[in-house]
């Protein structure tokens, strides 16, 4: 399968013990996290947020008007403007 290069933020701790997981275990710091998160999705966490993610947009598209495109580009802008916000903050901690 191929890999796509992503950015996430963790907390300083969590950062540090993913890479001593690496060291110890001679693998790079993306195969401890990759392995992590693969193994925290087969625990049914992420069958329990998939599913609740499922009846989030049931409930959206039966009380919206707007037809699929439209509720793209909403989203869209939606999430544009999230980031521009998030964008704006000053950063905390680290």
């Amino acid at each position: 399968m191929a890999k796509k290069k992503t950015t996430v933020y963790l907390d300083s701790d969590v950062l540090t013990a993913a890479k001593a997981a690496a060291l110890t275990s001679n693998r790079s710091e993306s195969a401890v996290i990759e392995d992590a998160l693969r193994s925290y999705l087969r625990s049914g966490h992420g069958d329990a947020v998939r599913d609740e993610l499922g009846e989030l947009l049931q409930r959206v598209a039966a009380a919206s008007d707007l037809d699929e495109d439209a509720a793209l580009a909403q989203a869209v802008t939606e999430a544009r403007a999230v980031r521009r916000e998030r964008r704006s903050r000053p950063v905390r901690g680290g």
